[in-house]
């Protein structure tokens, strides 16, 4: 008798679970997956990682290994079972959740995806094969839209700062999708109206890529952070697990259809479900990583000098700060801290002859430490952290191999790991590390990986591996949150920092980044602010209110002392805001690591049935409540009523309106009208003063409510659900406001056990009276539009109400 090998291992897959790079997996470590047979001999995978979350692979060898992705740990495999159930029914097969289901026709080839009710969530994914004719008409049109990002620039300062890299391409291939007839390709019907976003920073003309194509291949001053995610208007999202080259061809190849390329292997992507976009990007953040979370001064002002400046120039410029009351949190020092500038080694030096963080006679003297008379205690006195600029070019793999290796007691490689060299730096008292893109960015095609894998399956995975092993290296050394950004990025990148703009300046189009990677799960993102900016008040209006701030004055003289008169002022003053909000925006960062929600907020994330913003580039919703316009005074106020922050003055929305803006301000900004935002007293730094006072301010509008997120600040507590959420509810009716402070819940080391309330609730008439918890007092005043009296609250655990008559 002939066995037919192919069929024999297809059932064997639905009676055990195998991932196998290494090692087969029993179905007990990976629940609810089920393997179909295809007409065409491919097996198609289907898991149910959650009730919305659903894997898909495609393999068609019948063998499905363990991607790189899953054996670094950057996305997540340990599900819980869910229960998902698989059925045969008129030779298709039905695989159900709790609240979806996925329908396969094994002889099309096809999947559709309906919601338990019956409605069509997507109506038709498409499997191609390499030699379909589709496939290589797909790769042409790609090639040629996508030719012109092969020539790519160097990285500012390296050695071949100012020429372009020309690369050769092997004859046959196309110049750079590559290979077609290796290509995995997957279309996904699309209906019409929806709209999608996400990938990342891939575009900087859009954030609406619905008649675009998006590349996912990281690229210096191009798309440094591609993220092979989008998400559809219309409840659900994809996540392209893979790292070679792939593209995201979305109406533009067909109007009808989205295109997924991988450059090379079978397809393999997450389908993520739910009823708005916000849902699919926290199901997304929980496969590939939930946002990191700073330490908290890490949401202050970040300062970088001058190049040219020395330790003594440094430390006039901390004093001239506080001197001058303008708050700053953070100091981090170009290239010339080391001994030799652009050192990419692991033996670098302080330069000695310009910052002594230890004696010169103990530079080789292990262990280190903070010296108590030195340039980084003398910052730390002052309330400043340091930071300081690396550039990297190293081989990722061998760290992430050794790490493997000792947790299966195998031999390690015995080759360097090259973050291990900065914990003589941290012990010194450096806070955090400024990751220059140095050549983790460039184009290096011919170099070999101690894991194995090919240039093209590393390049996009090194985006990750560089922040991933920074922030594991401080965590090792501290067990303390780290400042520590990088401007490259990709899949799970957000899980372990922070990321910036690169070297693009902080212009409108910085604003496209913010947008799109906020769009893909990413939360704490920024830009050089005042770089490149012809106007520097509108510069300090947008870099001022991004989720955090970096001034990287490197070649530059931005320091405020040195700007004219007015400038200085309009400095002052928005730093001064920022630092007041740093309640807000805290909360903010802390809500979105466990949702994924972003601080900085597109406007189609926010209001997704307006039409009006669909691809709106020139606005973001700051938070939940602040409405930021940016280098222009024509903003796009939506549906509801709002509130000009500089004037109080009321305007009625779902319009566009020229904004009353002074002459001392950098822009439009607008409150919603609900509005319940936290302030603390200005401070020189964040931490300076404990938060067991805060001010509230009240813009009441019918009902709202307000949810302040806190925990320690630096360790990694919040992780395992350290933190607490105070909610605070707001009722109007028009003649009468109830607000109330619901009981605090959570707990974290250190929360206050008690606090003052400074509360200012702004109406137009004088109120009759106030209650407090049924009591009526008389320590209030009104003035200004507002009532302002104080609350102390003797116990977090007691509900507050205030009752306020008008």
């Amino acid at each position: 008798m002939k066995i037919n090998l192919r069929l024999l291992f297809f059932f064997a897959g639905l009676l055990c679970s195998f991932t196998g790079m290494n090692h087969p997996l029993n179905a007990k470590e990976m629940p609810d997956r089920f393997d179909i047979l295809l007409q065409n001999r491919h097996v198609l995978r289907i898991q149910v990682c959650r009730n919305e979350i659903f894997r898909i692979r495609v393999s068609s060898t019948g063998e499905f290994q363990e991607t790189i992705m899953e054996r670094y740990g950057i996305i997540k495999t340990d599900w819980e079972p869910t229960g998902a159930t698989h059925i045969k029914k008129n030779g298709k097969h039905v695989i159900s959740s709790l609240s979806y289901r996925l329908t396969v026709d094994p002889l099309a080839g096809e999947i559709t995806v309906t919601n338990n009710q019956g409605g069509t969530v997507v109506e038709k994914i498409s499997l191609f094969k390499p030699a379909d004719a589709l496939t290589h008409e797909l790769a042409t049109s790609l090639d040629l839209l996508f030719r012109e990002s092969r020539k790519d620039e160097v990285i500012i300062g390296s050695e071949n700062s100012g020429r372009a890299v020309q690369r050769e391409v092997q004859t046959g291939l196309l110049e750079d999708v590559g290979d077609p007839t290796k290509a995995g390709v997957i279309r996904i019907a699309l209906k019409q109206g929806e709209r999608f976003y996400g990938g990342g920073s891939t575009s900087r003309t859009n954030i609406q890529h619905r008649g675009t194509a998006l590349r996912m291949w990281a690229t210096y001053k191009k798309m440094e952070a591609p993220v092979p995610f989008i998400t559809s208007t219309d409840g659900w999202g994809i996540f392209n697990n893979t790292t070679v080259k792939n593209y995201f061809d979305i109406g533009r190849f067909q109007k009808d259809g989205l295109f997924i390329y991988n450059s090379e292997g079978d397809p393999d992507f997450y389908l993520m479900l739910g009823n708005e976009m916000s849902d699919v990007i926290n199901h997304y953040t929980l496969v590939t990583g939930k946002p990191y979370v700073m330490p908290k001064w890490a949401y202050g002002l970040a300062f970088g000098g001058n190049m040219m400046e020395n330790q003594f120039d440094m430390l006039n410029n901390a004093l001239r700060f506080r001197e001058e009351q303008i708050p700053c949190d953070i100091f981090w020092l170009e290239p010339q801290w080391m001994e030799k500038r652009y050192d990419f080694s692991s033996s670098k030096k302080w330069n000695y002859d310009k910052f002594q963080a230890e004696p010169y006679w103990e530079k080789d003297k292990f262990p280190k430490y903070e010296h108590p008379t030195l340039f980084v205690s003398r910052l730390h006195g002052l309330g400043f952290k340091l930071a300081l600029w690396l550039c990297i070019d190293h081989d990722m793999s061998i760290a992430e191999e050794d790490k493997l290796a000792l947790k299966q007691g195998k031999p390690l490689s015995g080759k360097e790991h090259w973050f291990d060299h900065l914990n003589h730096f941290i012990d010194q008292g450096v806070d955090g590390f400024k990751l220059d893109p140095a050549h983790t960015l460039d184009e290096q095609t011919d170099r070999p990986y101690h894991n194995g894998l090919t240039y093209k399956q590393m390049h996009n995975l090194n985006q990750v591996l560089l922040s991933k092993q920074m922030n594991e290296t401080f965590r090792s050394r501290k067990d303390l949150r780290s400042f520590h950004h990088y401007c490259g990025g990709y899949a799970g990148t957000q899980h372990w920092g922070a990321s910036t703009s690169g070297d693009n300046g902080g212009d409108v189009i910085a604003l496209l980044d913010q947008l799109n990677l906020g769009l893909s799960g990413f939360m704490n993102t920024s830009c050089d602010i005042l770089e490149e900016v012809t106007d520097i008040k509108a510069g300090m209006h947008m870099g001022f209110l991004f989720p955090w701030v970096q001034l990287n004055s490197w070649y530059n003289l931005l320091h405020p002392w040195y700007m004219n008169p007015e400038e200085k002022e309009v400095f002052r003053y928005y730093a001064t805001l920022r630092n007041r909000l740093f309640p807000y925006i805290y909360s903010a960062a802390l809500q979105g690591s466990q949702t994924g929600m972003p601080i900085l907020r597109a406007m189609p994330l926010m209001f997704p049935d307006d039409r009006t913003v669909d691809n709106m580039t020139n606005q973001y919703m700051f938070g939940e409540y602040l409405l930021v316009g940016v280098f222009s005074d024509s903003i796009y106020l939506p549906k509801g009523n709002w509130v000009n922050y500089w004037t109080g003055e009321k305007v009625a929305g779902n319009r566009t309106v020229q904004a009353s803006v002074p002459e001392t301000r950098g822009g439009a900004l607008f409150i919603r009208e609900g509005a319940i935002i936290p302030y603390q007293k200005a401070s020189h730094y964040i931490g300076e003063h404990s938060l067991d006072t805060l001010e509230l301010k009240f813009y009441p509008r019918q009902t709202s409510s307000y949810i302040l997120w806190e925990d320690d600040g630096i360790t990694f507590a919040y992780e395992k659900g350290d933190f607490s959420k105070t909610k605070i509810d707001c009722v109007d009716t028009g003649d009468h406001t109830e607000i109330t402070f619901n009981p605090v819940e959570g707990r974290y080391e250190g929360m206050p056990k008690e606090r003052t309330w400074e509360l200012e609730i702004f109406s137009d008439t004088k109120p009759s009276y106030l209650l407090v918890n049924g009591i009526r007092i008389d320590d209030w005043k009104y003035g200004k539009g507002a009532v302002q009296f104080t609350l102390y609250q003797g116990d977090l655990n007691k509900k507050q109400i205030i009752e306020i008559q008008k």
